[in-house]
């Protein structure tokens, strides 16, 4: 798997995060999820992670500050992989929290954490 940053994300019109209900909105806002988005998301250093990437031309990575993003969450929460998983699938605050709620299709399966883990050990 080669390394490919993870540029910010723009908005499309099929954001998930933009079909909320002003009182939705409001609840997601002064969630944990905001919080996480704000403060830690963007403090994710994906330069840090290059060296666990192969320089070799291949299938680009899932992005790393997704994963690390997921994998601290995942601690606070005392979640395993699964659960992780299933969550961010499911819940808009996990979306909202790792930048995800533009995607068509979420970005981590239940084998996205298994090589990260092995190279990090």
């Amino acid at each position: 798997m080669s390394y490919r940053a993870n540029g910010s994300q723009q908005l499309s019109i099929f954001d998930r995060s933009l079909r909320l209900t002003r009182r939705e909105r409001s609840f997601l806002e002064k969630s944990w999820a905001k919080v996480f988005s704000d403060e830690i998301f963007p403090a994710i250093d994906e330069e840090r992670f290059r060296v666990l990437y192969s320089q070799n031309a291949s299938r680009p990575n899932t992005p790393v500050n997704i994963i690390v993003g997921a994998l601290i969450i995942k601690e606070l929460f005392a979640l395993s992989d699964d659960e992780i998983v299933e969550n961010l699938m499911l819940d808009i605050h996990y979306q909202y929290a790792l930048h995800t709620t533009s995607y068509e299709e979420q970005p981590l399966s239940d084998k996205s954490f298994v090589p990260f883990s092995e190279t990090l050990l």
